[in-house]
């Protein structure tokens, strides 16, 4: 994958990530959705009510950015950058305590259609957020979690360059919480 100077895209021969623009927001939520229902036991609205509204949570919310990877067939996956607010419960004390702070965004959204699953685009969604953040986000630290009894998600995290920082399980949700390790990312070929 290359990046073209001052597009803030990632492409490839036929993958383009980049920042969202009120043109993507239907088809990003189509496959947000689409995600939820298939593979995370549907939308609750405490947790999903981003969803209802991704231009107002992303598009014009300072420190927030919402990436899609788009193909011929059009929007197959999103990844979204926020800042970190964890609440306490679920999330223990000291996690929120220090991941709450200005210079750490989370990343969260991060899904990808099952039609384009075992592609890259997942790996590219979240290369090109990491490079977000700590570009034009000004984040320093990149926290997510993840719900671990979904197949596949908490090998994809730990096949990134990420440090494990709290499992929660045996917890309802599976939750592993990670830090991504921001250098690691940017050197990766492709950010």
């Amino acid at each position: 994958m290359s990046s073209p100077q001052g597009t803030g895209l990632v492409e490839s021969s036929d993958l383009i990530v980049g920042p969202a623009a009120p043109a993507d927001l239907l088809e990003a939520e189509a496959v947000m959705r689409e995600v939820l229902r298939t593979d995370l036991g549907g939308y609750r609205e405490q947790w999903h009510r981003d969803l209802d509204d991704l231009e107002a949570a992303y598009l014009r919310r300072p420190g927030c950015v919402l990436l899609v990877a788009r193909d011929v067939a059009g929007v197959v996956g999103t990844a979204a950058v926020k800042p970190c607010v964890l609440t306490s419960p679920p999330n223990p004390e000291w996690l929120a305590r220090e991941y709450n702070r200005p210079e750490v965004c989370q990343l969260v959204r991060v899904w990808v259609a099952r039609r384009a699953r075992r592609r890259g685009v997942g790996r590219a969604l979240a290369g090109r957020a990491v490079a977000w953040s700590a570009g034009p986000g000004g984040y320093r630290r990149v926290y997510l979690h993840t719900d671990a009894g979904v197949p596949g998600a908490e090998a994809f995290w730990r096949s990134m360059p990420t440090r494990e920082i709290h499992d929660a399980r045996p917890d309802p949700f599976h939750t592993v919480h990670f830090e991504i390790d921001v250098d690691a990312v940017l050197r990766a070929p492709g950010c």
